[in-house]
């Protein structure tokens, strides 16, 4: 019989490993999911998923049904753990400065303007059509190296490269034009 996810919680607070036990054996597979979605090798998945039930096992304490379910707080715990996985594997290339410049300088020494301008930029990059919006998520938000973001995406470096050109173009505009505060 499996456990009910508020009596694992309760044995996870406890200290109980038995908590642990349970909460492996009902979220392994959506953890697995989430790293996978994210890294391609097997072995950056098995760590992915063993940071996790560490980082639940380590902030057991913090567990609290009322602030939301525990499948959310460790999926929450798994994609952290699968980005730090992923800045870790992408540290060996920098993005260059002229690769991240969109040529405009954007505000963000007030927390109101700071807080404009990023809503601002998120909107623009949600806006970009299929596969420019992959790439640039892969690219600047993930930190992937241009090789990896277009195996990821079956692209070539070179139209990746171009794909990167043509949206921070696209940006630039959008942002001007949207408002962004300089």
């Amino acid at each position: 019989m499996k456990m009910t996810d508020e009596r694992i919680a309760a044995l996870l607070r406890e200290g109980d490993e038995k908590g642990l036990t349970a909460a492996s054996e009902k979220y392994g597979r959506l953890v697995r999911k989430i790293a996978s979605a994210m890294l391609t090798s097997e072995q950056d998945c098995e760590e992915a998923v063993s940071d996790t039930f560490y980082k639940l096992w380590r902030s057991r304490e913090r567990i609290d049904p009322e602030q939301g379910s525990l499948k959310a707080y460790i999926s929450a715990i798994a994609r952290s753990c699968t980005l730090d996985k992923l800045r870790t594997l992408s540290q060996c290339e920098p993005i260059p400065d002229d690769e991240r410049d969109l040529g405009i300088e954007v505000d963000f020494t007030t927390t109101e303007a700071a807080e404009h301008n990023r809503r601002m930029i998120a909107e623009c990059i949600r806006s970009l059509p299929s596969p420019d919006r992959d790439v640039f998520i892969l690219r600047f938000y993930y930190s992937l190296t241009l090789a990896e973001t277009a195996r990821r995406l079956g692209l070539t470096v070179r139209q990746t490269e171009h794909i990167i050109s043509r949206s921070k173009r696209t940006l630039r505009s959008a942002l001007i034009k949207g408002g962004i505060l300089l």
